[in-house]
């Protein structure tokens, strides 16, 4: 009798303790996942746990919203993409989708994952970044449903969730002020006054850091061949293919011509324009090669490209002008017409570098202190 009482108890006391954090974490909702939705000021407003979670959120959130086009790529995707752009279009419901860090493989294994819990799917749009095409691609296997299931229930009833919402109610008392997040569309988010000049500042030396410089551009055939891959799920189930190549600064395009490897470039854009739809956003214009300051319009740091540049590349694929948008800013590329595009960028970055010896000769220092270390 006293050991089943005492039993009762325990699960008594255990129920209650996981009801009890199951309705903390819904009513704080520290990532922004409850189906509750309340927001109250000085309580949950600004959530400062979600904040890199993404491979845990974005498949909960594509299976919970069931957007008709979905954003895959890096980092750069992640910070600029803001899918409400797209609203009242063909392509809403969007979802910013991307992942930092993440490869190519990573992104294809998404995207089956994505397939499996989003019928509504119709449109991919993939960034091509040609760092993720220089390290062999290693398979990556899709999320089975129990691991989504598991990470699903860890947003709402785990010890993470619950001192989550412990450090958002804290957070919102005490401070109350926006804070770095994702968004509810999957885009990052930089409170207001974000000073970039450090960053730039310190790109030659990060670019020439000891261990991780890179001399030549050597392209992975794994990496085209995941590629591939990508085009033919996507053909198989029906789904509208866009590839596009994200803006690159000033910075990194000079690092691209001081190592002579416009020619891999060429190659690498003819290879993939020839499979599928591809729209160039980094030809040479005014807001690639916006003045380094402080505070910038198009540019979170010389690699991450702003929400003001990711709002001005949606609206030019869905037909509509920015405002003041240079007049090339998006360009199809064809195998015809590679091999110009290059051209034009290599004359523009050259004429660039001619105005901004400080960079190039900053840059080239760095360069020959990594040699010499090497």
């Amino acid at each position: 009798m006293i050991h089943r009482r005492y039993l009762a108890a325990v699960l008594i006391f255990g129920s209650a303790w996981i009801v009890s954090i199951l309705g903390f974490s819904l009513i704080i909702d520290p990532y922004g996942v409850s189906p509750l939705g309340v927001t109250w000021s000085h309580i949950n407003k600004f959530k400062p746990r979600r904040l890199d979670i993404d491979r845990l959120i974005k498949p909960y959130e594509v299976w919970r919203y069931q957007p008709r086009t979905v954003f895959l790529g890096t980092s750069r995707i992640q910070q600029s993409i803001d899918p409400a752009v797209l609203d009242g279009t063909m392509y809403a419901p969007a979802y910013n989708a991307s992942v930092p860090a993440s490869t190519l493989e990573l992104n294809l294994s998404y995207l089956r994952e994505y397939l499996r819990l989003d019928p509504r799917l119709h449109t991919v749009v993939v960034e091509l970044f040609v760092y993720q095409f220089l390290v062999p691609q290693r398979p990556q296997a899709a999320d089975s449903p129990m691991t989504f299931l598991a990470n699903t229930t860890s947003l709402f009833l785990s010890t993470d969730a619950l001192w989550a919402s412990i450090v958002t109610v804290d957070y919102n008392l005490f401070t109350n002020v926006p804070h770095q997040e994702i968004k509810p569309g999957g885009y990052f988010y930089y409170p207001p006054g974000l000073d970039v000049k450090g960053p730039f500042d310190a790109y030659p030396r990060g670019r020439w850091k000891p261990g991780t410089g890179v001399e030549s551009l050597q392209l992975q055939e794994s990496a085209m061949d995941v590629i591939d891959e990508v085009i033919a799920l996507c053909r198989e189930r029906n789904l509208e293919l866009i590839f596009v190549l994200t803006p690159n600064h000033a910075y990194d395009d000079y690092y691209i011509e001081s190592i002579g490897a416009w020619e891999t470039i060429r190659q690498w854009l003819e290879r993939i324009a020839a499979r599928a739809t591809v729209y160039s956003f980094s030809q040479p214009n005014a807001w690639l090669y916006e003045p380094v300051g402080h505070h910038m319009t198009y540019w979170n740091d010389p690699i991450h490209f702003s929400l003001e540049m990711g709002r001005a590349m949606e609206l030019e694929m869905i037909g509509k002008k920015p405002p003041g948008a240079p007049d090339n800013f998006m360009l199809r590329l064809t195998p015809d017409n590679v091999a110009k595009y290059i051209e034009s960028r290599k004359h523009g970055i050259r004429q660039w570098a001619s105005e901004n010896g400080e960079f190039v000769a900053k840059l080239d220092a760095a360069r020959r202190e990594y040699e010499a270390a090497r």
